[in-house]
């Protein structure tokens, strides 16, 4: 296989139509994100989200704009000054992102705190929004609760009203992490041949599974809409009618295993074998049959993604070692779910040879999968005339984790095998991430025992007592705090609340940075501020390294 360097990756614009009217600016892209906000508590990690978002974009053309903080308020968001001066604001331009809080209202209005008061307002709200009569067409909310799906919500119900001719949104059903990587993640998963839905739910779960990304896309009729979710993956100018809309999540898995803070009497570093892309991308072509002249010569761009294609099939890798393989269009017309067990065992037997084989790139000593969650693809369809049907499940995703000498990674989106399972029982496609470990060493690389200075000779490999993982974490947390402290105004802001652990979260296992995993700690909290506004963050603390 012959790899070609490539110093720009495709263009995500459809070339094939025309941009409608001239405009004074490129109008294709701008992003907003806030982390000090006027009216809710700080986040951390939203302008790396945002930048993130855009940094792929930006080698095709220019952003119109990007907000941040203070420079961030609700004239941008309503249709008086959504378009001002032909170039700032959220109907401004093609693709739209924001990345801060959100909720949701009970009434099925999205408020979006902002990073300054104007008009003596510090929100956004979507009943007060006209978006898409300009002209946005893709709409992304990178914060919690911003594409509701459950519970009486729809995104008929709450983006019905302002829509006058977008055609996709992406959000989040749940409260989501603050995390950098939304944005990036979700060109790097389009770069593997994704459409624009799957891509974002995709790169949303390499961040945490337990939160239900959403997306819904829109169209004159129900069959437009459900086409444009399940094709669409280039960028158009031109606006669509929205009498329809189809809409598709993640939901929320439930862990299949207990999370434990039991530490290994001999805690140990284990060394993985340095990544191939080429090697990758060859084992899973011999998984999925593609002919040698398919993988004779293929491209790897500046993200450092390769993919190749042959009919239906398709495979990708990309940073981090996230592998993806897809085998078959699910069959969408057979509306009867799989019972779960049989697509367990379907994903299981699967999995078993991927990792046996060494195509999921995790065959190596002392080195296992486990069973770590089920969840499901959901899909349902609504009209602005109050038609809204019964959810249908797509896919049963099956979600196994890697261990090492029984010891599960723990890093979110790596040591992963994910299979999906249509309603037939045919699989779909796999995610894997899992890494072959070379051999495990019991010298850490960060700690040693220090030497007496009277001389005293110590045992061979002795290693330093480890801080209980209790304690570690309490330390990273504080350090996770004085972060957020740093983003708070001047005159103290918008009271935090106090960290709760979320349950379930906290355990001990692997961390994969580079080519070693090593012993951590991790949890997840969440604050809830003063005026209701929730904040997840991860707390990791390392053990032995």
């Amino acid at each position: 296989m012959r790899m070609i360097y490539s110093d720009r990756g495709p263009s995500p614009l459809d070339v094939q139509k025309p941009a409608g009217e001239r405009d004074s600016t490129a109008g294709k892209w701008g992003a907003f994100s806030i982390e000090t906000f006027a009216s809710a508590s700080s986040l951390r990690l939203t302008h790396e989200d945002a930048t993130g978002f855009l940094a792929y974009l930006l080698q095709f053309s220019d952003r119109n704009f990007w907000f941040a903080d203070a420079g961030v308020a609700v004239w941008a968001y309503e249709e008086t000054y959504d378009n001002w001066q032909d170039r700032y604001g959220m109907d401004a331009v093609m693709a739209a992102y924001h990345s801060g809080h959100g909720t949701m209202l009970g009434d099925g209005t999205f408020v979006a705190p902002m990073g300054a008061k104007w008009d003596n307002r510090t929100d956004a709200r979507s009943n007060t929004m006209k978006l898409g009569n300009e002209k946005v067409n893709y709409v992304f909310w990178s914060t919690c609760l911003s594409c509701r799906v459950l519970d009486g919500h729809s995104p008929v119900r709450t983006w019905g009203g302002p829509n006058l001719g977008f055609r996709m949104l992406f959000g989040f059903e749940t409260v989501s992490i603050d995390n950098a990587n939304y944005g990036k993640f979700f060109w790097e998963e389009w770069r593997k041949n994704k459409t624009f839905a799957q891509a974002w739910l995709d790169a949303s779960w390499r961040i945490y599974t337990r939160q239900a990304p959403s997306v819904t896309a829109c169209g004159a009729t129900r069959d437009e809409a459900v086409n444009r979710l399940n094709t669409e993956r280039l960028l158009s100018a031109d606006h669509v009618h929205d009498d329809w809309y189809a809409w598709r999540w993640y939901n929320a898995s439930t862990s299949a295993r207990e999370a434990t803070l039991d530490v290994p009497s001999q805690p140990s570093v284990v060394e993985l074998a340095p990544r191939s892309p080429s090697e990758e991308l060859a084992a899973l072509g011999q998984r999925a049959d593609f002919g040698q002249r398919s993988l004779a010569e293929v491209e790897i761009d500046r993200l450092g993604v390769a993919s190749a294609t042959e009919g239906e099939r398709q495979i990708a890798t990309g940073p981090q070692g996230n592998r993806w393989l897809k085998l078959a269009d699910a069959n969408l017309a057979n509306r009867e779910a799989i019972d779960e067990e049989r697509a367990i065992d379907i994903a299981r037997d699967f999995a078993r040879r991927q990792h046996e084989q060494g195509l999921g790139q995790g065959a190596g000593q002392d080195s296992d999968l486990v069973l770590d969650g089920v969840h499901h693809l959901m899909q349902c369809c609504g009209s602005k005339d109050g038609k809204i049907e019964k959810p249908q499940r797509l896919e049963t995703l099956v979600t196994f984790r890697q261990t090492f000498d029984g010891i599960p990674v723990v890093t979110p989106g790596r040591g992963e095998i994910r299979v999906s399972v249509d309603n037939d029982g045919t699989i779909v496609s796999a995610q894997l991430s899992t890494r072959e470990a070379v051999r495990t060493s019991g010298r850490l690389k960060t700690a040693a025992t220090e030497p007496s200075p009277q001389g005293a000779k110590l045992p061979s490999g002795s290693t330093p007592p480890l801080t209980p993982p209790e304690e570690a974490l309490d330390a990273a947390q504080a350090r996770l705090i004085a972060e957020l402290d740093i983003r708070t105004p001047a005159d103290g802001g918008i009271g935090r609340g106090e960290p709760v652990e979320v349950p379930g979260s906290k355990e001990v296992g692997y961390e994969i940075e580079g080519n070693e995993a090593y012993l951590a700690a991790r949890k997840l909290v969440e604050f809830t501020d003063d005026n209701g506004y929730v904040s997840r963050h991860w707390v990791v603390a390392p053990l032995a390294r």
